[in-house]
């Protein structure tokens, strides 16, 4: 696997010409569960520990999390997950989108020291681009809608011209207002009176944009861009796997085969504050692969 840096901001660039490969991780959700017993946390421990375990072992270039990788953004909460993945070693190659969960407790800027990522950044290679959004609010639980404030838009619109014809990736927590399951749900989308649309809908070539938020595998396609929504592990435990190659973008969701993980995923779902497990996550089948490319597009 290339080893790429993450931490340059304007976006680096690589000569590679291997593809591009990403791991992606939908809500993880890993809680504190303070009040819970001996058996509660044990479940936790072996859900959760396996299930990065699991995810990082993925050979990819990028590990991204679609947001909530943490259930109320605790201290001890954050700790922990970034902890398990550097001793798993992905301190290189993960990537945290923030969700609305993690920036309940304490704000951004607390949260990026203790993690140390970006709170949104751009990522390039010879195949692809990939830009990492912000589309939560600091400190509000009473509202887990999505919004980008005017900086990060007028940086988002840059971004996607200067991407022109290129594949351009865009991971966020929330998804765009009317596209993937459950969007026009109050609350379950980026705030609809802010127009992502028209800085889109400038890309040239096609553009993909993953998001998770609603829980539910849901994929859309909208002009040239496709919207890619992923279920919560505890719902499904699964991982996407987005790879760029020749133009082409392909997506897959590879599950997680594993009986007890999935039995532990029942039991602490169903024992959780802030969360309730969703019947309808897994989608349609339709929902669960993608192949994008740009020829075909521009036959359609």
């Amino acid at each position: 696997m290339r080893q790429l840096c993450w931490r340059c901001h304007p976006p680096e660039q690589f000569e590679e010409s291997e593809g591009m490969r990403i791991a992606i991780m939908g809500d993880f959700h890993y809680p504190r569960m303070q009040h819970a017993g001996n058996e509660l946390l044990k479940a936790r421990e072996s859900f959760f520990g396996g299930m990065l375990e699991r995810f990082m072992a993925i050979e990819a270039d990028l590990h991204v999390s679609l947001g909530d990788l943490t259930n109320e953004g605790t201290e001890d909460e954050l700790g922990y997950v970034f902890g398990k993945i550097r001793s798993l070693g992905g301190g290189n190659s993960f990537v945290h989108t923030l969700g609305n969960h993690d920036t309940y407790w304490m704000p951004k800027a607390d949260i990026l020291a203790i993690t140390g990522q970006l709170r949104y950044r751009a990522i390039e290679t010879d195949e692809a681009v990939v830009l990492v959004l912000d589309t939560t609010r600091e400190m509000n639980p009473a509202d887990w809608g999505g919004e980008l404030d005017p900086m990060q838009l007028e940086w988002l619109d840059g971004q996607v011209r200067r991407s022109e014809r290129k594949p351009l990736l865009v991971f966020a927590h929330h998804p765009v207002y009317g596209t993937t399951a459950r969007s026009t749900i109050s609350k379950l989308s980026i705030d609809p009176n802010i127009d992502i649309r028209s800085i889109l809908s400038k890309k040239q070539g096609f553009g993909v944009y993953f998001c998770g938020h609603n829980h539910q595998h849901s994929i859309v396609r909208e002009g040239n861009w496709h919207f890619v929504q992923t279920a919560a592990v505890l719902d499904v435990p699964a991982f996407r796997i987005a790879e760029v190659r020749d133009g082409a973008l392909s997506v897959e969701t590879v599950r997680v085969r594993d009986e007890e993980l999935q039995r532990l995923a029942r039991l602490i779902g169903g024992n959780m504050v802030y969360f309730g497990l969703h019947a309808e996550a897994d989608g349609d089948p339709a929902d669960h692969a993608l192949r994008v490319d740009e020829r075909i597009l521009e036959r359609r």
